[in-house]
């Protein structure tokens, strides 16, 4: 038996969504493979059309493969060929198995709802609009913080009452956010 509940109808409520991906660096090389591959493709229409009597000329593909015959393998061009096949090869092994990167926020929610980080930084910024002594706000979002740097008309003795006036306004809204961030705020003086 299972622990999740029905709907009214009936019905089991759908899994929550996964948390969505970046792309990573994996398309570049997977579009570096394809250039290489259409180069390849070059070559072997260009040795087709030399067979068929189309082109006239030599192939290119018989070029290298008559230059490469005879070739002894403790050359110090197969040793350096081979060296920097493994040098590619060992530069991407880290882009194949490097994890996607997470571009968005987890929203506390069981149907999976996440939100960008631009997006909370809007919400963020459009909570702290109203309050009062705020002329102007920058707000950055990471993972795990929230930084908040107001500018204020507000005098030096109120700019306690300002800043928690501020942060309550900011965490009410990540407090959305699973898991929650830390919220930090600077108070500076309106320039003027």
């Amino acid at each position: 038996m299972t622990s999740e509940t029905s709907s009214p109808t009936g019905t089991r409520p759908l899994a929550a969504a996964k948390s969505p991906a970046g792309t990573g660096a994996s398309p570049l090389v997977a579009q570096l493979i394809a250039l290489a591959l259409v180069g390849l493709a070059v070559v072997a229409v260009q040795h087709l059309l030399v067979q068929l009597g189309s082109v006239s000329g030599s192939s290119w593909l018989l070029t290298v493969v008559d230059a490469a015959d005879g070739i002894d393998g403790r050359t110090s061009a197969v040793l350096a060929a081979a060296v920097v096949a493994l040098v590619v090869a060992v530069l991407l092994l880290p882009v194949a198995l490097k994890p996607r990167p997470r571009r968005t926020l987890a929203l506390r929610a069981t149907s999976g709802v996440h939100l960008r980080r631009q997006d909370l930084v809007r919400v963020v910024r459009a909570a702290i609009d109203g309050t009062d002594g705020v002329t102007e706000a920058d707000v950055s979002v990471r993972r795990r913080r929230v930084k908040v740097v107001a500018r204020s008309v507000a005098t030096a003795d109120r700019e306690s009452e300002l800043e928690g006036a501020v942060r309550a306004r900011a965490e009410r809204v990540c407090s959305a956010v699973d898991p929650t961030p830390r919220v930090d705020v600077t108070i500076r003086p309106e320039k003027g």
